[in-house]
């Protein structure tokens, strides 16, 4: 069966020509939100599994799991956009597609189990290409274990080129990443290393409505734009949450003294559901399901599949979607609407400052990707607001909806929330100097009622 790919190349976004091309060992494509890198990244290994002889691919992320709705889901899109799925022949329970015409193969697979790592194998020959998506959520030594995995050769001892391409949002500095490959250049000196950044500026298919959105940012915190829209390493110097830890989730969710569900509802950004759980006075985040372009009934079934939520449990979404509310409590889930109302977000945000708080990064990478850069707006002059930047928080969301009940009834949000601003510190210290009056006020009276007892 012969393909026409002679006009593939009007498919993709100009500024990724020479990179398809390039041969390089390790190469590194990072950019910012809108920018279609992902995109094009699993075009071309579609491509290149179609046309290229003994090239089998391995799709990476931190967690298998997550694979089916990202990565996988990904790949059978694009498979079908091109018409191209005749071509392949698809096993959804391995999350493998094999070209009928030479086996050429792309797997998906976790770095959570890195001994099955060394068992797999494709029907005509090694691993020649990996390709690493959300590189952030890897380590240096998960990153060293798939570069000396690939190695060998091909029928007939045929020579293959082994390539290993690393997929990321720059978020920090702090990044190993950041200081492997641009400050040290480690992997440069005894690799070829190409490296690539584009932004939503060189999406030339960005719907113009998200592009509007990119574009906003410039006016609402000029740090966030350069890092999230540009596609610059920073440090968000103002995030909110610093009073998390990184750690597996050391109990069974039968061990918590107490759970609770959260849902924030989303499209073409994601829709998260959240578990927390209560033990021994600290907070676990201890399992979410992460999504995008799904709709209501895919995400009920990925949750089944996954076993997240469990039916008849309760679960509080975004009651901004009360059909979607609705559809959930149809298939058997305790779902509810949030009451949300007048300052629900800063009663969330205090809410969780004030908890010993531990997250499982590798069963909440997206929860984990959002507190690195939750941030508070700035100003026009450059001052820090009360409120919070609201673009990539839907687990945080889903978490302010899961624990709504705890921190109503904490009462009014307190000064946690957000920057004491010279208003908000006059106020304070006005509430500060009333208090010290009424405890003098309490301490003559009860040396009244002290005197007028003895008297007696």
């Amino acid at each position: 069966m012969k393909v026409d790919f002679s006009r593939f190349h009007e498919c993709i976004n100009p500024v990724y020509y020479d990179f398809i091309q390039d041969k390089s060992r390790i190469r590194l494509l990072y950019g910012s939100a809108g920018s279609g890198k992902s995109y094009v990244a699993f075009q071309e290994m579609i491509y290149k599994t179609i046309i290229e002889e003994n090239q089998n691919f391995l799709v990476i992320r931190k967690v298998h799991n997550t694979h089916r709705s990202s990565t996988y889901a990904l790949t059978e899109q694009i498979i079908s956009e091109l018409g191209l799925s005749s071509l392949f022949k698809q096993n959804k329970s391995d999350m493998t597609f094999t070209c009928i015409h030479n086996d050429n193969m792309i797997i998906s697979k976790g770095m959570d189990s890195r001994e099955k790592l060394k068992s797999v194998t494709a029907k005509n020959g090694p691993i020649t290409s990996i390709l690493c998506e959300e590189a952030t959520e890897l380590d240096i030594e998960d990153f060293s274990q798939l570069n000396v995995r690939l190695r060998g050769k091909g029928k007939g001892g045929i020579k293959l080129n082994f390539q290993i391409t690393l997929l990321f949002n720059p978020i920090s500095v702090n990044s190993w990443l950041y200081k492997e490959f641009f400050l040290k250049r480690s992997f440069q000196k005894n690799h070829a290393v190409t490296i690539l950044k584009t932004t939503y500026l060189d999406n030339d298919y960005i719907d113009e409505d998200y592009k509007n959105v990119l574009e906003s940012y410039k006016d609402i915190d000029e740090q966030f734009y350069r890092v999230y829209c540009l596609a610059e390493f920073g440090v968000f110097g103002d995030t909110i949450f610093n009073n998390y830890t990184l750690e597996p989730c050391p109990y069974k969710e039968e061990d918590f003294d107490a759970k609770y569900n959260g849902q924030d509802f989303g499209f073409s950004h994601y829709n998260s559901i959240v578990k927390i759980g209560f033990k021994d006075g600290t907070m676990y985040s201890y399992s979410e399901l992460a999504t995008t372009e799904k709709t209501n009934k895919e995400n009920m079934e990925l949750n089944e599949e996954f076993d997240i939520l469990h039916k008849g449990e309760k679960v509080t979404c975004d009651s901004a979607e009360p059909s979607k509310i609705k559809e959930w409590h149809q298939g058997g889930y305790g779902a509810i609407g949030a009451i949300k109302g007048k300052d629900s977000v800063s009663r969330g945000i205090d809410f969780l400052k004030s908890q010993k708080w531990s997250v499982d990064p590798e069963k909440c990478p997206r929860l984990v990707q959002e507190l690195e850069q939750y941030s508070w707006k700035k100003d026009k002059d450059g001052n820090i607001t009360d409120k919070p930047i609201d673009i990539l928080d839907d687990s945080i969301k889903a978490s302010f909806y899961a624990l709504e009940d705890l921190s109503r009834s904490a009462g009014k949000p307190s000064v946690l929330s957000g920057a004491k601003s010279k208003g908000k510190k006059t106020l304070i210290e006005a509430k500060k100097e009333e208090r010290r009056m009424m405890r003098e006020v309490q301490k003559a009276q009860a040396r009244l009622k002290r005197e007028q007892n003895k008297k007696k």
